[in-house]
């Protein structure tokens, strides 16, 4: 398609007021402007790879992948197409495909703190924690030190290295860095305009973009174990375990008394069939909660696929003792004894 004939002058100010609304987080107004500059100016990796992380933001993953790799065929250096893409396909659970993209993406610009976070948070996911310790660290050296999500994933990574005493300090730079974050009063603002997107959003059934939204809300609210747990539970519908398993651990690290998050790591644990992990979630919420039936099921049901169906048994009759009207727990009660 022939690109539309615009003056140099007037592509300028489309680029300029696009540019505006991107630095005040005003997607929707940027949107158009990208999407006639793309279209003006084909050949622009910069263009592309804006209109990407706007299609991003509002949940359009397959559009921003598109523009993304086009930015990258009409410049394969370009950082932020490369750290934009990475970061893409590494939400959707694709760690593996993420990593080489954010690696290059750190050599072409290792003085970028966030290039480094973000490939440090991929490791993490990889279970590579000795890496992605050294890669969270430098991002933390190189303009990361006030980012609470820099210091959430290198916790991360020291409890994947067993050092606790590491892991500790890290959490509580990240507290201390996200209580600070939340005190702001037009983040406060902007996320909350966030949040009700993604309700409205969620409401029409839209998963993916509710998600974004809340993405973006998280970024603004880190210590929000609430918004937290509402991002787990929504990757985990769409059967993003990594994601819903990431979320579910950072809203247990800021509330570890609250039954539900540890029981819905539970359900993430079995679908992604960690069941030594699912259990101990599960044990956990039934010990802080021991009046909720659904979380007595759930364990009777991991309890049965370890093998263990005396234990099972036990979990399954406290649920039906619990919800006696509840036709499912009486079935795997049921169906577990004869066995």
């Amino acid at each position: 398609m022939q690109a539309l004939q615009i003056e140099p002058k007037n592509v300028l100010a489309l680029r300029a007021a696009a540019n505006l609304y991107l630095k005040n987080d005003e997607h929707r107004k940027a949107l158009p402007l990208l999407e006639t500059l793309v279209t003006v100016t084909p050949q622009s990796a910069e263009a592309h790879a804006d209109l990407a992380a706007v299609y991003a933001t509002k949940g359009d993953h397959k559009e921003a992948e598109a523009e993304f790799r086009r930015a990258l065929e009409l410049r394969a250096d370009y950082f932020p197409a490369l750290a934009g893409l990475g970061n893409l396909l590494s939400r959707a659970g694709d760690d593996k495909a993420a990593a080489p993209l954010l690696r290059k993406a750190v050599q072409l610009q290792p003085q970028s703190y966030e290039g480094h976070f973000l490939l440090g948070s991929t490791l993490n996911r990889l279970d590579q924690f000795e890496e992605a310790r050294t890669e969270l660290e430098q991002a933390s050296k190189l303009g990361g030190a006030d980012d609470p999500r820099v210091f959430y994933q290198l916790a991360r990574a020291w409890g994947g290295l067993g050092k606790a005493p590491e892991r500790k300090a890290a959490l509580a730079r990240f507290s201390e860095l996200a209580k600070k974050q939340n005190d702001d009063e037009e983040l406060q603002r902007k996320a909350a305009a966030w949040i009700d997107d993604a309700r409205a959003l969620l409401q029409a059934g839209d998963l993916e973009k509710a998600a974004a939204r809340l993405e973006l809300a998280r970024e603004v609210k880190p210590g929000d174990a609430t918004l937290l747990f509402r991002l787990a539970g929504l990757h985990f519908d769409m059967q993003r375990y990594d994601a819903a398993r990431e979320y579910a651990q950072a809203a247990i690290s800021i509330s570890p008394s609250t039954w539900l998050y540890h029981y819905l790591l539970g359900l993430v644990e079995r679908s992604a069939n960690r069941l030594t992990d699912a259990r101990a979630s599960l044990e956990t919420a039934a010990k802080l909660q021991a009046t909720e039936a659904p979380v007595f099921n759930a364990l009777g049901e991991v309890l049965m696929e370890q093998g263990e169906r005396q234990a099972a048994i036990a979990a399954f009759e406290k649920a039906v003792k619990l919800a006696p009207n509840d036709a499912t727990f009486r079935q795997n009660l049921e169906s577990a004894k004869s066995k």
